[in-house]
């Protein structure tokens, strides 16, 4: 399975945020265990790859996402956005025609030969984000 990091540390040239600041509302210990969050962009429901114990608060986490199961679809609004769509999770951001879509500060890096530079958004089945918290 092919995965690639929303806020991963990424070549020199291509600048953005290796993290991004999230607050942890409530974990559901299902499975897969999932949390719901609030970014500066909008709620998100995600798999928590954190411990089962973690409190609410604030966490830095790194996002991941399932290259193969994100449809691509032009944006539906402007500026960058996290919100859910039932059992998506919508990232909207730009896209810079080459391979890096800036959602705010954070970046998705994608293999999206063709498309335009200009505004999109990533959907994605939210069992297929994943949340990995900073520890230090």
């Amino acid at each position: 399975m092919t995965t690639r990091c929303l806020t991963a540390a990424v070549s020199r040239t291509v600048p953005g945020s290796p993290e991004m600041w999230i607050h942890l509302d409530r974990l559901d210990p299902g499975s897969p265990v999932l949390a719901e969050v609030r970014t500066a962009y909008g709620p998100a429901v995600a798999r928590w790859r954190g411990d089962l114990a973690d409190p609410p608060g604030r966490y830095r986490v790194e996002w991941t996402i399932d290259e193969e199961r994100v449809a691509v679809r032009p944006a539906s609004g402007t500026g960058p956005e996290i919100r859910c769509e039932g059992q998506l999770l919508v990232l909207r951001g730009e896209f810079d025609g080459e391979a890096v879509l800036r959602v705010g500060d954070a970046i998705v890096l994608l293999d999206l030969a063709a498309r335009p530079p200009g505004p999109l958004e990533l959907a994605v089945p939210r069992e297929h984000v994943e949340l990995y918290p900073y520890r230090t």
